[in-house]
C-alpha cells in the first residue's frame, strides 16, 4: 500500500514539474517579446503588426469540471472540481491549469497561470501517511462534518515551506491529501466539500 503512495506522489510530481516548465517558457518567451518591443518603441521603429502571445488554455476534463461565476469587483470566475472516487469536489479560479492522473491511482495537479511556483496537489486512497511534524506544526480544520489535519513542514531538498492537508472521508473511508504552499493552496481548502 505505501509503495503506491510512492508512485502517486511520484506521477504527480513528475506531471507538476512538467507543467511547471513548460511555463517558465512561456514566461521567458513573453518577456523576450516584451524586450524587443519595448527596444523598438524606443527608437520609434515599432511594427504596427505586432502581436500579442496569446495563453494557451488551462488543460481541463470537461466531464469533471463546471464553470460558475462569482459576483466580485474583480470578475473572477471560477471552476469546480469534482472527485467522485474521492468523494470531493473543490473550487478554483479559472485562471489555473489541471491536469488529471492519467494512471489508475486518481489525483490531479492544479498549477496557477500567473504564479507557477504555486502549485496544489489534490490525491485520495487508503492509508496516506502523515508528514512527521511536531505537534505545534499541525493545525487542526473543519471541512463539512469531519476535522483535517493541516501540516505544515519544510521540504527536505530546499527548504521551501510546503502544507499537506489530509482527512480521512467518512463514507468511502479514502485519505484524502492536499498538498501545497501560498495563497492558490489556501483558497482551495477553505471551498472543499464532501460528496
Amino acid at each position: 500500500m505505501l509503495k503506491n503512495t510512492y508512485y502517486l506522489i511520484l506521477v504527480l510530481s513528475i506531471c507538476a514539474s512538467l507543467l511547471f516548465g513548460m511555463n517558465i517558457g512561456r514566461r521567458m518567451q513573453t518577456q523576450e517579446n516584451t524586450n524587443k518591443q519595448a527596444a523598438r518603441s524606443n527608437t520609434q521603429e515599432a511594427s504596427p503588426t505586432a502581436q500579442a502571445i496569446s495563453d494557451t488554455p488551462p488543460l481541463t476534463t470537461p466531464a469533471m469540471v463546471k464553470e460558475e461565476s462569482t459576483q466580485s469587483s474583480k470578475r473572477i470566475k471560477n471552476k469546480l472540481y469534482t472527485s467522485a472516487p474521492c468523494g470531493i469536489s473543490i473550487s478554483y479560479p479559472d485562471t489555473v491549469s489541471v491536469q488529471e492522473s492519467k494512471t489508475e491511482n486518481v489525483g490531479a495537479v492544479f498549477t496557477g497561470s500567473s504564479n507557477t511556483n504555486e502549485v496544489v496537489v489534490v490525491t485520495c486512497q487508503k492509508d496516506i501517511p502523515k508528514p512527521p511534524v511536531p505537534a505545534e506544526l499541525i493545525e487542526n480544520i473543519q471541512i463539512d462534518t469531519v476535522v483535517a489535519s493541516l501540516y505544515h513542514d519544510k521540504s527536505q531538498k530546499d527548504g521551501t515551506d510546503m502544507d499537506a492537508l489530509i482527512f480521512t472521508h467518512p463514507k468511502l473511508k479514502l485519505d484524502i491529501f492536499i498538498g501545497g504552499y501560498g495563497t492558490l493552496f489556501n483558497s482551495m481548502i477553505k471551498t472543499i466539500k464532501l460528496l
